[in-house]
């Protein structure tokens, strides 16, 4: 991003010690003059992008999001099944769900007379022999 010689203006500013002190370790790191870091900033704050991201970082970003959306999507999941669980609890409580089972099940024994004769040799187990 570096300007151009012709396009480059001195100015001074007064900045605190510490923010001059930062500026020159930024330098040292990156690389590049504190000029070049303050003019970056200036164009990354202008920009709507007050620091610029590796990226490695955007990439983090995008995918945390994914995670919270989905982190959302789970969380709606589950409000929807608690109520639907509640009501099925409220139903067993109060007695509708046993009478509409209930129900259900008589009517199907008397539907399948044969399956229902079965079923109660089953549960009846067999017969105890006298020994």
């Amino acid at each position: 991003m570096s300007a151009k010689p012709a396009e480059l203006m001195r100015q001074q500013y007064l900045v605190p010690r510490a923010s001059v002190k930062k500026l020159k370790e930024m330098s040292r790191r990156a690389g590049v003059s504190a000029g070049e870091l303050a003019r970056r900033a200036i164009e990354a704050y202008t920009s709507g992008k007050v620091l610029s991201e590796s990226e490695d970082e955007s990439a983090a970003r995008a995918l945390l999001h994914d995670v919270h959306t989905q982190v959302r999507v789970s969380l709606k999941r589950i409000d929807a099944m608690l109520v639907e669980l509640r009501a099925r609890e409220r139903a067993l409580n109060d007695g509708t769900l046993r009478a509409q089972v209930r129900r259900e099940t008589e009517e199907w024994l008397r539907g399948h007379p044969q399956q229902a004769d079965a079923i109660g040799e089953l549960l009846a187990g067999e017969p105890e022999t006298p020994e």
